[in-house]
């Protein structure tokens, strides 16, 4: 089941991508709570997603580097 958020992201429910505990960066943009947080701290979801990708791909090539 597919669910539209305030955010303007669409979420399947109750899915998670990874084998792990850890949200994916569509999972964390949907989730409730962490809206409440973003919306008192004055955090558009735009800004979070970039904020986001931005240590995704820093992580990456921290990997790679060894």
């Amino acid at each position: 089941m597919n669910t539209l958020f305030s955010s303007g992201y669409y979420c399947s429910v109750g899915a998670t991508a990874g084998n792990n505990d850890e949200l994916t960066i569509s999972e964390a943009l949907c989730d409730p709570l962490i809206a409440m947080v973003m919306r008192a701290d004055g955090v558009t979801s735009e800004e979070f997603k970039q904020l986001l990708e931005a240590a995704a791909r820093a992580l990456k090539a921290n990997l790679a580097d060894g």
